[in-house]
């Protein structure tokens, strides 16, 4: 059996709010307060989650495989403490989460479950293992993982599976930070309500799209260049948040955006070196954006000049001033 000394939690509000008050663990809680849960799951290089095996004389789910940590917070600790606390008294292992957040905070009945991901290569053999909590260890694979759960002799996480996509916090944030899980592909015909969404939202920024038959007109030419390969688009998992169309023929960059909420994160110039190899080196490319006066133009305009091009003639396209950029390609 356990033999613990007693322990106390603080005690939270539902706006997770300190209230001053304590709990002692083994009571029960009293309608309206909560307190503060942590969970700490670590991933080495090879995607592979380390997990426990709890003990089967403790407390719930005992016997039962578990992500890498979990515990209350006692009094007086705060997320991170409780964090780097629990790694250390169930595996002998000190980790620093003075610049960790939590990935993710689950809500349960009694309170708050922070969820952190860390992204370290472990020696099982150098883990001294808390015997009052922690069985045995182990590094499992997604596949494994599901499998365990599928046998019940894991816990059953609603979000297992999900933990596998989101184990680099530096490519996925609590704020839905996925810089790094972008993806550049030709865009198909499944991308094409994404792809519209997307248009819709900078539809501002494309001159002769102001009318609804003009951007069902324009529907018509992304679904063309889709069918000839000459559409591209960046992916946040099946969310289109680049798109660009280009002309072989013209040598031509027909229409480049990328989701206002997704800038400075290099798309524009990702989706531009997949374009590259397809455009005659032979001719120069060009593209039409905004005039050096225009609001408009200074992104635009800052990124093709970052990319080689130089600026050209002025002109009028579709009742709109612009100006042509040119890529001059060596012959």
């Amino acid at each position: 059996m356990e033999n613990k000394k007693e322990e106390y939690w603080d005690i939270y509000t539902k706006d997770r709010i300190r209230t001053g008050r304590l709990h002692r663990r083994g009571d029960k809680m009293k309608a309206g307060d909560y307190h503060l849960v942590v969970h700490v799951c670590i991933f080495n290089h090879k995607n592979q989650l380390l997990i426990q095996q709890r003990q089967p004389f403790k407390k719930g789910w005992p016997n039962m495989w578990d992500v890498t940590v979990g515990g209350s917070a006692v009094a007086g600790d705060s997320s991170t403490q409780a964090a780097e606390r629990e790694v250390w008294e169930e595996l002998g292992l000190k980790i620093d989460f003075s610049e960790y957040r939590p990935v993710f905070t689950m809500n349960f009945s009694d309170g708050f479950d922070d969820y952190y991901i860390v992204r370290e290569d472990i020696q099982l053999s150098n883990l001294h293992l808390q015997k009052e909590e922690v069985r045995n260890v182990c590094w499992v694979d997604r596949e494994k993982a599901l499998q365990m759960q599928k046998e019940g002799i894991m816990i059953p996480y609603w979000f297992l599976d999900w933990l596998f996509d989101i184990r680099d916090t530096q490519s996925f944030d609590a704020h839905g930070d996925r810089k790094k899980m972008i993806q550049i592909e030709y865009a198909g015909s499944k991308r094409l309500k994404s792809w519209m969404s997307l248009a819709e939202i900078v539809r501002d920024n494309f001159p002769g799209l102001e009318t609804e038959e003009a951007f069902l007109e324009y529907r018509d030419t992304v679904i063309r260049n889709m069918e000839r390969r000459s559409a591209i688009c960046a992916l946040d998992g099946n969310t289109v948040v680049g798109i660009l169309l280009f002309s072989v023929k013209r040598n031509l960059i027909c229409c480049m955006a990328v989701h206002p909420e997704y800038r400075r994160q290099h798309i524009a110039g990702r989706m531009l070196d997949m374009m590259m190899p397809h455009m005659d080196e032979n001719r120069d490319v060009t593209v039409e954006t905004f005039r050096e006066d225009d609001e408009k133009g200074t992104a635009p305009r800052a990124f093709y000049l970052s990319r080689g091009f130089v600026p050209g003639e002025s002109g009028i396209s579709l009742g709109y001033p612009v100006q042509k950029f040119v890529l001059k390609m060596k012959s």
